[in-house]
């Protein structure tokens, strides 16, 4: 991840907001967060940690951590962090709580996260920083952002939890595969028992019994087909006798009924001759009878309406009588319509006078009001635009004032460069003499120790090397006097005359006294320590001055750099110098210059205040000479409206037709739309009077003479009708003398009969076609069964033996059937046991390979073989820097138990606990392992940058130790690594690129600096 931004209130010593941009620290690669010990500084890892994962280092939930976090000035805490991860998504996480009325009663700590996509903040799901850092909280704090006094947890970890971590940041999960083993291993013994109890059901499926099965089967069916061709024989003889049979069954119901067709033959012929008189009756009779019954009912109908038509003649000539007597009544009115329409005209012509009247009153009193404010308007136009003129006047004087402001505008862009230039010049001249200072400290330390500031160092080898080389010369002088010494013991017993224990000689001419070697003994062991204390020395002497004189390397490549900046500077203040070409102007005065800028600002003033003025004056005048005119043009439209308004009255009283004007004086003017409405309405009544009874008169002559036509036509019909009846009774009477009828009720009683003639005759038909045929077939069915030798007997034993054929061809075909079906399903079970004993075969070996599997991945064997070569790999990436850190006398390794042990080359390269480093040995091994891990994470992130922070440990290294720590932090910035430091050692500020102060003010709490340096 890398951050972006972040912003604290309220949050334990942060009061008011604060922000830090951390895109302006991050660019250098390597900067510092420095303050005072309390200032805030671990504040800021801290509320970044809670922002991402609600969790801290120095309180959790059981220590009323939203109170105690709260800074107590404050009613609220907010915490605004943005980032981009490893995917260069950017998020944003915000927690926040406040304070309720209780002092010590504190709302629920709200954790919110968003992403930025379109262009806007989109609101997640969830607020668990896990998911886009995809790191726990405790592996955070490992690997990111290191908080005080966890620097080397990661180092010191044991074997179990280092190996959870690496399993976490490095998803050694999808290596713990003996789970997995075991559920594929129960899921493979169930399917290994299914298929056991599977092959449980077919113990007696075997390729004999199919073999026997299927010989047995060959049997039967040969049998089936001797069977068969034995009963279709049989049953062809068989059915030949059932065929004689049934045709003398069929011969004598074809003669039985005939017999009974024949007795049937008698009513058939009555039938015929009931028939036939029907049909000569109707067609005869039928025709006349139908028109002497339509000639009676019409004549009936005829005299009925008649009678009706001569009733309803007389009422309609009665209501024509009394509407011609209404009509001529109503007459004298309606022919005063057109009077009564001028009168309405007329009066509407007065009542739109009456309005003109009141409206020209209206007009002339607005006319009347109008003319004092247009003189009023008009006498403040003038006012206005004299003192507009004045005041032009007065602008004019001020402008022709003015000098060019360019001009002053480049002499204090000159200025102000100049002051910038003197002001770093200054900065580069304190920094100079202190370091020049500094260079002198340390050169004064050569001095004083009588050292060449050029050949120290080789003096002081040299000191060393006389110190060894006498030391060695006194060791063998030491080694000769404590032989003697060892010698000297022998003196006790050296006798004259008597031969010496060691050469054997019998003359002792110079004896070694004791007291002499020990006193020469004693002089060169104190000559040795002299000597070991002067070498001790210098080699002290030796690491004080490399470190002196590294330092005063540095500080003379500052020296220079700083005294060839000093002269850039200087050479670029007397070139600006040069550029000064104003006459009127002091270069080093800016007196003059400052009050001809203040004259000219308030020149400037002045005339933007005239200028406002005279626009707000130019406006108010056109504003009034607009409202002159707006006037003017409105009193000109009153006047006019005036002799319209006259006009139209005029207009109206010589338009006047019916009515006199002077006759209506003695009318009052509201009563005219009463009296028109009258009229209208009584025009209104009279028109609709005279068309309904105009209408109701056209509408009776027109009916009355309708009826008296109906009458005339129905007379004429009646005589017509009585004659027809005449004809047709004379007709009636000559048929029926005719067909020997006595009268006409024979007739009809024959007629009412309504026989169904063709039903009658189909049944006729039918009885002479069915007697035909039964002879036809009789004679058929005789000539059949006379030529077979046909017995009951012999149909009774043939019939017999069919049976028994067919029941035995039955039994047969059951037989063969089921063998059959017995065989096939053999053969599908056989089909069956020999893909399940496949199956059984591989499960049973895929059994064997799992249990190989599980053997293998038991426990976490596996897992922790992975995170062992992962650890490995990651000392091999630390040792690169961790080396060079410790000057090639140390190196971390992996233990068989996946804990870190360290190398020790001084000791013969020996093996020991990380636990024995030093304070700061330990920090440059959790240093150099914390980068390891965050190379690790970016690669396989792909992350283009990462990112960790340190929150102590320096104070544990010595100069020298520091310059190697941060050569190697400085590198990180060309491999695409950020890093973060926080201290409280001022002196450290020098180094980095990029830092921010924190500041712990009394009122204020802690303040951020906002000067990135």
């Amino acid at each position: 991840m890398l951050p972006l931004y972040l912003s604290i209130e309220g949050l334990y010593s942060y009061q008011e907001k604060q922000e830090v941009d951390f895109t302006k620290l991050t660019e250098a690669g390597l900067f510092g967060i420095f303050g005072a010990v309390g200032s805030g500084k671990s504040s800021i890892l801290e509320a970044i940690s809670f922002a991402l994962y609600g969790d801290t280092e120095r309180l959790n939930k059981a220590d009323k951590r939203a109170y105690n976090m709260l800074n107590l000035k404050s009613n609220g805490a907010t915490i605004v962090f943005d980032f981009i991860n490893f995917e260069q998504r950017k998020f944003r996480f915000v927690a926040q709580w406040k304070r309720r009325k209780r002092f010590e009663d504190i709302t629920a700590i709200e954790r919110l996260a968003y992403e930025w996509k379109e262009n806007q903040w989109i609101p997640m799901e969830s607020a668990d920083g896990t998911l886009v850092t995809n790191l726990s909280y405790p592996n955070f704090r490992r690997t990111i952002i290191i908080p005080q006094g966890k620097f080397k947890e990661f180092l010191e970890l044991g074997g179990k939890d280092r190996s959870e971590m690496m399993k976490e940041i490095f998803y050694l999960n999808k290596y713990d595969l003996g789970p997995k083993v075991s559920f594929l291993q129960a899921e493979n013994n169930k399917k290994l028992e299914n298929l056991r109890g599977a092959l449980t059901g077919f113990e007696e499926v075997t390729a004999a019994i199919i073999e026997s099965k299927k010989i047995t089967l060959n049997d039967a069916k040969s049998s089936l087909s001797h069977v068969k061709k034995e009963h279709k024989s049989l049953e062809e003889r068989y059915q030949k006798l059932v065929d004689i049979q049934q045709d003398k069954k069929d011969l004598a119901n074809k003669e039985l009924e005939l017999t009974t067709l024949e007795q049937q033959s008698d009513s058939i012929r009555k039938m015929e001759e009931e028939i036939s008189q029907f049909e000569k009756t109707v067609s005869n009779f039928k025709e006349a009878l139908n028109h002497l019954h339509q000639l009676t009912t019409g004549k009936e109908t005829l005299v009925i309406k008649i009678q009706n038509l001569k009733e309803q003649k007389l009422s309609l000539q009665q209501q024509l009588t009394a509407n011609e007597e209404k009509l001529a009544h109503l007459l004298p009115d309606f022919n005063q319509i057109n009077v009564f329409k001028k009168q309405i005209e007329d009066y509407k012509l007065l009542i739109t006078n009456t309005e003109l009247e009141r409206k020209k009153v209206e007009v002339q009193n607005r006319l009347e009001k109008g003319q004092p404010i247009v003189k009023e308007t008009k006498e403040r136009e003038a006012l206005l635009i004299n003192n507009l003129e004045e005041e032009e006047n007065k602008l004019e004087i001020l402008k022709n004032k003015r000098m060019d402001t360019s001009e002053l505008l480049a002499i204090e862009n000159w200025y102000q460069t100049k002051d910038s230039v003197e002001k770093l010049k200054k900065e580069l001249q304190g920094k100079f003499e202190l370091n020049q200072s500094q260079i002198h400290e340390l050169e004064n330390q050569f001095i004083d120790a009588k050292l060449d500031i050029i050949n120290w160092e080789q003096q002081l080898y040299s000191a060393i090397q006389r110190c060894q080389q006498k030391l060695s010369e006194l060791a063998k002088e030491e080694s000769d006097w404590r032989l003697k010494q060892e010698l000297s013991q022998y003196v006790q017993n050296l006798h004259d005359g008597e031969n010496c224990p060691l050469c054997g000689s019998l003359d002792h001419p110079a004896p070694m006294h004791a007291e002499d070697v020990t006193e020469h003994l004693n002089q060169v062991l104190s000559l040795k320590a002299d000597l070991q204390l002067n070498e001790t020395a210098n080699n002290k002497k030796l690491q004080q001055f490399t470190k002196a004189a590294t330092l005063r390397s540095d500080k003379m490549k500052l020296h220079d750099e700083l005294k060839n900046e000093l002269t850039i500077q200087a050479n670029k203040l007397a070139s600006h110098a040069n550029e000064f070409k104003w006459k009127d102007f002091d270069s080093d005065d800016r007196g003059t210059f400052n009050t001809k800028k203040q004259t000219l600002q308030g020149l400037e003033n002045d005339i933007k205040q005239k200028e406002i003025h005279i626009k707000n004056l130019r406006d108010e005048t056109l504003s009034t000479h607009e409202k002159v005119l707006k006037y003017e043009k409105s009193l000109a439209e009153l006047s006019n409206d005036i002799k319209i308004l006259e006009s139209n009255i005029q207009q109206n009283t010589n338009q006047l037709r019916v009515l006199n004007v002077y006759e209506l004086l003695q009318i009052p003017a509201e009563q005219y739309p009463a009296i028109a409405a009258k009229i209208e309405q009584k025009i209104v009544h009279t028109e609709e009077e005279y068309q309904l009874l105009n209408k109701s008169i056209n509408e009776l002559h027109s009916k009355l003479a309708s009826i008296s036509g109906q009458y005339g036509e129905s007379y004429e019909q009646y005589t017509l009708v009585n004659t027809q009846l005449g004809e047709i009774q004379s007709k009636i009477n000559l048929l029926l003398t005719s067909f020997g009828y006595n009268d006409i009720t024979e007739v009809q009683f024959v007629i009412n009969k309504n026989l169904p003639v063709d039903q009658y005759r189909m049944k006729i038909q039918n009885h002479y076609i069915q007697i035909s045929a039964l002879r036809n077939r009789i004679t058929e069915l005789k000539n059949i069964t006379g030529n077979e030798g046909f017995t009951d007997q012999l149909f009774e034993e043939t019939e017999t033996l069919y049976r028994i054929k067919k029941e035995e061809l039955e039994l047969q075909l059951t037989l063969t059937g089921a063998l059959e079906t017995e065989f096939q399903r053999l053969l599908e079970e056989f089909e069956k046991k020999t893909k399940l004993l496949t199956e059984f075969e591989k499960v049973n070996t895929r059994k064997e390979n799992l249990e190989t599997l599980a053997r293998m991945f038991k426990g976490n064997g596996f897992v922790n073989y992975v995170s062992g070569i992962h650890l490995e790999r990651l000392c091999e990436i630390a040792n690169q820097r961790f080396h060079r850190l410790t000057k090639n006398q140390l190196s971390l390794s992996i233990n068989d138990s996946n804990e870190f042990e360290v190398i020790d080359f001084l000791n013969n390269g020996y093996r020991r606990s990380v636990k024995t480093l030093s304070g700061g040995q330990g920090f440059q091994a959790s240093l150099c392992l914390a980068l390891a891990l965050a190379e690790n994470i970016q690669s396989m992130n792909k992350a283009d940058k990462n990112f960790f922070f340190i929150d102590e440990g320096f104070g544990t290294q010595d100069n020298e130790s520091i310059n190697t720590v941060f050569d190697t932090l400085q590198y990180l910035h060309q491999e695409n690594r950020v890093v973060g430091i926080i201290s409280h050692v001022e002196e450290l500020k020098e180094r980095m690129p990029r830092s921010i102060t924190v500041l712990k003010d009394i009122e204020k709490g802690s303040l951020v600096s906002t000067f990135y340096s």
